[in-house]
């Protein structure tokens, strides 16, 4: 098997995990124990304030694939990096703070930081981190969705989180490491095999082949590796000493086909599955499959409801006011 997990999820527990450290556990399915998890239930009443500007760099990113939550988060971001939150911003609602929805939470976070006028330390840190690490990455995973991607953002994650004291890197560090699937000389492999730098494609390419070449009984164990948190480059994130068996996705690919990716890197005629990073598709199923549940009563029924809103989403992704709205 070659596990793909879903990165926007892995991405929200370093930030739980912050959150619990520095504010308390949860309480209840939608509140926190702590003084900051309670300041955010009502963050969006509160006047904006002036507040310290926090630097970070964002991604490029399409804003009309953006769901409105996802929009407010690149807003807020936008507003904490410049120093600037405007009137409009300031009374829009940052999302219904939910624990198995952690995008809305880091939305309330940064809510509370630019209407605090003296946020504690421990709300500079989380506020910080949602807009060092947490939102450039969130961004990044969804413009960059293939599997192939995926060892490249779990190292950007680490070296986006270097900046750390110790204490908090002693936090999050475990979290990565056991969610560090992507790290898994199949998945690393498939990274490299698609890299822009034509040397790591070589690289890759002579793993692969000198794996193919390796005969392994019985079946195969897919094991995290022990990640290096010091690797200057996603390649060096695993001892490369440790059994490498090839990416499942590459078994179809022949020898010359593949000398001829890694010569020429014309993507077009490198052939794998493209499996995304994230499950946030399978999510929008499961979510419009529940809705079509609760509102009829048949399999007929659930279809002739589901097909009709998923053409009309089809045709107009995204509308801005009601009367753009039409089905299909």
């Amino acid at each position: 098997m070659q596990w793909l997990v879903c990165q926007l999820h892995a991405n929200e527990l370093p930030l739980r995990h912050l959150v619990q450290h520095l504010d308390g556990a949860t309480s209840g399915t939608r509140a926190f124990s702590g003084p900051i998890g309670k300041g955010i239930v009502m963050c969006e009443k509160l006047p904006v304030v002036g507040f310290d500007k926090i630097e970070s760099d964002f991604p490029t990113v399409a804003l009309t694939d953006l769901s409105t939550d996802q929009q407010y988060l690149w807003d807020i971001s936008n507003a904490v990096v410049t120093g600037q939150c405007s009137v409009n911003l300031s009374r829009k609602d940052p999302g219904t703070l939910n624990h198995s929805r952690w995008l809305t939470t880091a939305n309330r976070i940064l809510r509370l930081y630019v209407g605090s006028c003296k946020p504690s330390v421990e709300l500079q840190t989380l506020a910080m981190y949602v807009v060092k690490v947490y939102a450039p990455m969130w961004f990044l995973i969804k413009m960059q969705s293939s599997c192939k991607d995926g060892a490249r953002h779990l190292w950007r994650t680490i070296k986006l989180s270097r900046y750390l004291s110790d204490e908090l890197k002693a936090v999050i560090d475990p979290v990565i490491q056991r969610n560090a699937y992507f790290c898994h000389p199949a998945n690393l492999l498939l990274a490299m095999l698609t890299d822009d730098r034509k040397e790591i494609r070589k690289l890759g390419m002579r793993r692969i082949l000198k794996a193919r070449k390796t005969v392994l009984s019985g079946i195969r164990k897919f094991v995290v590796p022990k990640l290096k948190f010091d690797a200057s480059d996603y390649t060096e994130l695993i001892d490369w000493q440790m059994c490498v068996t090839e990416p499942q996705l590459t078994s179809d690919v022949s020898e010359e086909d593949m000398m001829q990716f890694v010569a020429t890197h014309a993507s077009q005629k490198f052939h794998f599955p493209r499996f995304p990073c994230h499950t946030q598709a399978v999510e929008r199923c499961v979510k419009v499959v529940t809705e079509a549940s609760a509102a009829v009563c048949g399999v007929k029924a659930r279809e002739g409801f589901i097909r009709p809103r998923l053409e009309s989403r089809r045709i107009m992704p995204t509308f801005n006011t009601k009367k753009e709205y039409r089905t299909a």
